[in-house]
């Protein structure tokens, strides 16, 4: 699943038609009012304000909005240009300034599909991932050999001194089977990574 890092725009003519295209990246609801707030701010006379967006770690939540174009000519195009890039976590605003000449259904769909396609060309686009922190504890005898070693599975992100020693690491999730056994091995059997968090991030 992928989503974008940044604020985007681009801007497309069609028969004297503009289609200004922002896309957004959202995690909650109020993101999404927000940055329609601003659109439409921004652009009050525009003749329409057409939209979708997609949320969710599997893409559960999902809506569009035709704000006046023809049903399903705006709205669900700018939708299946999310879905078909595996995109989640993202708004896809696109205001049109009428030119005078219509489309026709066919080419509102044409432009509503261009605009957010030719945005996503300027994005920047960050692959999901799955992510967890562990926890290390360590024998004070044995740090020579964890220090590198949690160093090089990881982000080390804080070491605690107790009785023991406790590493905290962030991994990625896929990595956590493969780490088990050098723990083991390097602890003599005395120590197992426990996950403390579980958390996604997108790169």
């Amino acid at each position: 699943m992928n989503s974008i890092l940044n604020v985007t725009e681009d801007t497309i003519e069609i028969k004297r038609s503009t289609f200004h295209t922002f896309l957004y990246p959202v995690s909650f609801m109020k993101d999404v009012e927000q940055a329609l707030s601003t659109i439409k701010k921004r652009y009050p006379d525009a003749s329409h304000h057409c939209y979708a967006y997609i949320m969710g770690e599997n893409q559960e939540v999902q809506k569009y909005e035709d704000d006046g174009e023809p049903s399903q000519t705006a709205g669900m195009p700018i939708l299946e240009v999310l879905k078909k890039n595996n995109l989640t976590n993202v708004l896809a605003v696109v205001v049109r300034y009428f030119g005078g000449v219509k489309l026709g259904a066919g080419g509102l769909i044409r432009a509503y599909s261009k605009g957010p396609a030719e945005a996503l060309k300027k994005a920047k686009i960050a692959t999901r991932k799955n992510m967890v922190t562990i926890e290390i504890k360590a024998k004070f005898d044995d740090i020579g050999k964890f220090e590198p070693f949690v160093r090089e599975i990881g982000t080390l992100s804080d070491t605690v001194y107790k009785d023991h020693v406790i590493y905290y690491v962030e991994i990625e999730e896929t990595l956590l089977e493969s780490i088990k056994p050098k723990v083991r091995d390097l602890s003599q059997g005395d120590s197992v990574p426990v996950v403390v968090k579980e958390y996604i991030t997108y790169q």
